[in-house]
C-alpha cells in the first residue's frame, strides 16, 4: 500500500488523482522489493569496478569478462516470503527468476546454486516440511530445464522458524559480441512479449514481499507465482536462438511488478518512453481487470524490443516454436509510460516519476538491546570425544547431501567439483574453470553485523581460494528484518559497511543482488526477526586447471600444516551454540591483513606445486576441517601439538573449535616441506601440527583418538535423520 506522504508526491506532479490502473502501477514499483527505497541510498559504500567488468549493478546479471572476449553472468535473488506460505512454488520460481534475469543480458544459464535456511529440524515439524518441499521446488524446477545445481549453503536456526530464506544464483555464460541490455533505446522499435500466458498468479507479489509475515499471510497464496519449467526451458531456447541471431535491441524478464515494471525500467534507462496495447497480450484468464495484467507476476514470460527490420524473423522464429506472443507496443520518445485498453487510456504516467520518483522514507538506526561484549563461558564438559561427535551431527556442520543429492549436477557435462567441497568448479568452453561459493554465517552477523558480514565475504573468499581459484567478483542477498524499526535497520546497514569494506580492501567488485527486507513476522503477538543474512555469492577463475586444488587428504605420510593464527575466541562458534546453547560474545574481528598474508601463502604454495589438498577453516572450527578432510579417502591424521607454539597459548577446546577467519589447513608432500615453509617463513604465521597416515582416526597425541567411521556417520545423518522416515 501506498503511504500517505507516497500518495501525496503523486498528486503534486500529477496534479490530478491518479487511477486504479496507475494506483497499482505505483503500489507495484514503489514496494520495497522493486524501489529499494530504504537501501540503495547505501550503495555507494561497494566497490563496483574492476578492469573485467562488462555491466554492473542494475540490470540482471553482472557481467565479468574471462578473456577471448567470454563473458560470464552472475546474478543471485531471494523468493523468502513465497517459500514461507507456498515452499515447492516459491522455491521454484525463484529459480526461474534468477534463470530469466541471467537469460536477459543473452547468457546461456549453465549452473544454479541456492542458499536456504529453516528452523531447527530436530525441534520443528514444520522446518521439516518447508526444507522437503523448498528442496523438491528447486530441484525440479532446475533439474527440468537442464541446468546443473552445483552447489551453495543450507543453515538451521529457530529464528528463521516462520521466516524461511530462500535464495537462489545463476551463473550464465555469453559472448561479448552477443551480449543484451535490459534497455529500451531506440523509439520507434516495437515491444513484443512472449512466453506463457498472463493470468492472475503473482499479483500483488511485490507488496506481500514489502510487508512483515503474521498468522494472517496464508491469504496471500495467490501472491505466489506459479512455474512451468518446461516452458521455461523452450523460453530459454527461443531467447538464445534470438540472441545468436542479433535480433533484440533489449531484453528483459518479467518478474516483480511484472509488465509494469519490465516497461517502465527498460524505458527509463533508456530516457524513453512507451505505449502498450493490454488487448494484444495473451491472457489464462479472460476476465482479468487491465490493472491486473499490468502488474501480473505470471513466470516464463520475458519482454523484448525489437528493431522494425527485425520483427518478422523475429516472429517467424516465435512461430517456428509454437511459442505465444503478442506485440504489444512500441518504444516512444516521450519519457511516458502510456497504455491503452480496447482504446481506452488506462495509464498515462511519467517513466521518470514511476521508476525513482517516490520520497524517501525516513529510516533511523539504533543498536539492538540484545547485543552484549561479555565472551562467552564454556560449561564443563565430561567427554570430548562425545562433544566432537555431537559438533559434527549438527545440521549446520553435517553433511548437505541429502539436499543436493536431489539435484542434477552434472547435466550440460561442465561440472568438475560438484556440491559438497569448499567451492563447486565448472569447466567452460575455452578450457578455463571458474569456482563459485555461496556464503554467509548469520550467527557471527546478528552478533557483529560489521564484521560478521565482511568475514562471511572474507569466508567465501577463502572457498575460492581453497580450490586454487583467483576471486574475481561477487553478487549479494541481503536479507534483513524491517527497516521501519530502528534495530533491524541498524543490523542492515553495518552490515552494508562491512560488505563494502571487504569489497574495497580485495578490489573484489559488488556486480549485482538483491535486497530482502520484511523478514519479520508477527504470530500470537510476538515479534519474530531473522537472524541478518547477507549472503554472498562470489566468482573465481582458474587460468590453469592443472593447479585445481584437492579438498581431501591424498596421500599418506604427508605434513598438516595450519595457515593463519588461532585466535581461541569461541563466541558465535557452533560448538558454543549447538553444544550448549550459547550465542554471544565479541566475535573475532575482521582482519584485512591476516586474509591477505593467508591469502598470498596459499597462492604461493600452490603456484609451486606444493600443496596436495587445502580446506578452509570456518564452521565448526579447525576440528571439522580435519575431519571433513578425512572422510573421502578415508586418510587419517595424528597430530602433534604440546611442542605446538599456537597450541601451549590455547585451550584443546579453543584450539579444535574456535572459527577465527583467516585461516586453512593444508596437506603438503613430505619431500616438499621444507622448500614449502621457506616460502611462507616470516610472511604468515603457519604451523606444522601432524602428518597424515594410513590409520582411519584422528589422533591428537595420545590423549585422544576419533575414529574416522564413527565421525563420518554422526556427519552423514545430520540431516538425514530427520528427514528420512
Amino acid at each position: 500500500m501506498l503511504t500517505t506522504e507516497e500518495y501525496s508526491r503523486i498528486l503534486d506532479v500529477l496534479e490530478r488523482e491518479p487511477n486504479k490502473g496507475e494506483v497499482a502501477v505505483f503500489e507495484a514499483m514503489w514496494s520495497e522489493h522493486c524501489s529499494y527505497k530504504s537501501s540503495k541510498r547505501w550503495f555507494h559504500l561497494f566497490n563496483v569496478k574492476a578492469p573485467y567488468v562488462e555491466l554492473g549493478i542494475g540490470e540482471g546479471a553482472g557481467l565479468i569478462n574471462l578473456g577471448d572476449d567470454l563473458l560470464v553472468g552472475i546474478g543471485l535473488e531471494s523468493h523468502n516470503h513465497p517459500s514461507a506460505i507456498s515452499p515447492y512454488d516459491g522455491a521454484a520460481t525463484g529459480v526461474g527468476g534468477i534463470i530469466r534475469d541471467i537469460l536477459s543480458q543473452g547468457c546461456k544459464p549453465i549452473a544454479i546454486l541456492d542458499a536456504i535456511r529453516f528452523g531447527e529440524l530436530e525441534k520443528s515439524q514444520h522446518s521439516q516440511y518447508l526444507l522437503e518441499n523448498v528442496v523438491r521446488g528447486i530441484s525440479f524446477y532446475g533439474n527440468c530445464c537442464g541446468i546443473p545445481t552445483v552447489g551453495g549453503e543450507v543453515e538451521f536456526a529457530p529464528q528463521f522458524e516462520n521466516n524461511c530464506l530462500v535464495n537462489a544464483m545463476c551463473v550464465g555464460v555469453v559472448q561479448k559480441s552477443k551480449v543484451v541490455r535490459s534497455i529500451a533505446a531506440k523509439p520507434g522499435s516495437f515491444l513484443v512479449l512472449y512466453g506463457a500466458r498472463t493470468g492472475r498468479d503473482g499479483i500483488h507479489g511485490v507488496s506481500f514481499a514489502s510487508k512483515d509475515l503474521s498468522d494472517k499471510s496464508d491469504r496471500d497464496r495467490p501472491a505466489v507465482q506459479i512455474g512451468d519449467p518446461l516452458m521455461e526451458k523452450i523460453l530459454i531456447d527461443v531467447t538464445l536462438e534470438l540472441v545468436e541471431k542479433e535480433l533484440l535491441d533489449g531484453l528483459q524478464d518479467l518478474g516483480g511488478g511484472g509488465l509494469s515494471c519490465a516497461v517502465s525500467e527498460m524505458t527509463h534507462k533508456g530516457n524513453t518512453g512507451a505505449i502498450i496495447r493490454l488487448e494484444d497480450i495473451h491472457l489464462r484468464e479472460d476476465d482479468m481487470e487491465p490493472w491486473e495484467i499490468l502488474v501480473s507476476e505470471s513466470q516464463e514470460r520475458m519482454l523484448a524490443v525489437v528493431e522494425c527490420d527485425k520483427l518478422d524473423e523475429v516472429v517467424s522464429i516465435l512461430n517456428r516454436q509454437d511459442l505465444t506472443y503478442g506485440v504489444i507496443g512500441e518504444v516512444t520518445d516521450n519519457s511516458h509510460c502510456i497504455a491503452y485498453s480496447r482504446g481506452e487510456k488506462i495509464v498515462d504516467l511519467p517513466v521518470d516519476l514511476i521508476v525513482d520518483g517516490f520520497p524517501e522514507p525516513e529510516r533511523i538506526t539504533e543498536k539492538p538491546d540484545y547485543l552484549k561484549e561479555e565472551d562467552s563461558v564454556v560449561p564443563d564438559f565430561e567427554d570430548l570425544n562425545q562433544e566432537i561427535i555431537k559438533l559434527l551431527s549438527s545440521p549446520n556442520i553435517g553433511s548437505k547431501a541429502w539436499v543436493y543429492q536431489q539435484y542434477d549436477q552434472h547435466v550440460q557435462t561442465q561440472t568438475v567439483v560438484p556440491a559438497g567441497s569448499d567451492a563447486a568448479v565448472l569447466r567452460l568452453d575455452n578450457g578455463k574453470h571458474i569456482a563459485l561459493s555461496l556464503d554467509c554465517n548469520s550467527f557471527m552477523v546478528y552478533l557483529d553485523p560489521y564484521n560478521g558480514t565482511a568475514n562471511s565475504a572474507a569466508e567465501a573468499m577463502r572457498n575460492l581460494i581453497a580450490t586454487g581459484a583467483k576471486p574475481l567478483a561477487f553478487v549479494d542477498c541481503l536479507n534483513f528484518g524491517n527497516p521501519e524499526n530502528p534495530d533491524s535497520y541498524w543490523q542492515f546497514v553495518e552490515s552494508i559497511k562491512g560488505l563494502g569494506q571487504f569489497s574495497h580492501d580485495f578490489n573484489i567488485p559488488v556486480v549485482g543482488g538483491n535486497v530482502s527486507l520484511y523478514n519479520e513476522s508477527f504470530i500470537e503477538d510476538k515479534r519474530e526477526r531473522i537472524n541478518p543474512s547477507p549472503t554472498i555469492g562470489m566468482i573465481g577463475i582458474i587460468e590453469n586447471p592443472e593447479k585445481l586444488i584437492k579438498n581431501s587428504f591424498q596421500e599418506k605420510g604427508n605434513f598438516v600444516v595450519t595457515i593463519g593464527e588461532c585466535d581461541g575466541n569461541l563466541n558465535g562458534s557452533e560448538f558454543l551454540r549447538n553444544n550448549f546453547g550459547i550465542l554471544q560474545g565479541k566475535i573475532s574481528q575482521y582482519d584485512k591483513q591476516k586474509e591477505v598474508s593467508s591469502r598470498k601463502a596459499i597462492e604461493n604454495l600452490n603456484q609451486s606445486g606444493y600443496i596436495k589438498s587445502c580446506h578452509d577453516v570456518s564452521n565448526g572450527g579447525l576440528i571439522t576441517a580435519l575431519a571433513e578432510m578425512t572422510f573421502e579417502n578415508e586418510i587419517g591424521v595424528k597430530l602433534d601439538l604440546l611442542e605446538n607454539d599456537s597450541f601451549i597459548k590455547l585451550k584443546l577446546e579453543e584450539f579444535l573449535f574456535a572459527e577465527t577467519p583467516s585461516r586453512y589447513v593444508i596437506e603438503i608432500h613430505s619431500e616438499h616441506i621444507e622448500s614449502a615453509t621457506k616460502i611462507i617463513e616470516g610472511k604468515v604465521s603457519f604451523n606444522i601440527i601432524g602428518k597424515t597416515n594410513s590409520q582411519p582416526k584422528i589422533e591428537i597425541e595420545n590423549f585422544l583418538i576419533l575414529e574416522i567411521k564413527q565421525l563420518k556417520n554422526a556427519w552423514n545423518k545430520a540431516i538425514s535423520q530427520y528427514m528420512e522416515d
